[in-house]
């Protein structure tokens, strides 16, 4: 993989709107959310506990932890409310019906 490469994670249909699919890509544990209007990918470990995030609940442009409530922003990472450090996230696009992630 070169420096600043988008890799293949899934097709777009397996990410639908209003849902998150979690995948491992050349080694990171990564969460695909589709809200819609906008598709985000981030580290799939809560910084809590290191719940998946994918299983947690989508509300606009932030997922809700479902074992203990943390909130997360998808776009920046960052936890709402909290003075804890985020997860990663990593760059998105969709080229010919194909999710593509930038992982370093």
């Amino acid at each position: 993989m070169k420096h600043g490469e988008f890799i293949r994670v899934c097709s777009l249909d397996e990410v639908p709107a209003g849902e998150a699919r979690a995948f491992t890509v050349e080694g990171y544990d990564i969460a695909i959310f589709n809200t819609g209007d906008e598709l985000y990918a981030i580290e799939n470990r809560c910084p809590h506990m290191g719940a998946e995030l994918a299983e947690g609940e989508m509300i606009d442009r932030t997922v809700c932890c479902h074992e203990h409530g943390w909130v997360i922003d998808l776009e920046t990472g960052e936890v709402v409310d909290q003075e804890e450090s985020g997860v990663a996230t990593f760059p998105v696009q969709v080229k010919d019906g194909e999710i593509l992630v930038q992982l370093a």
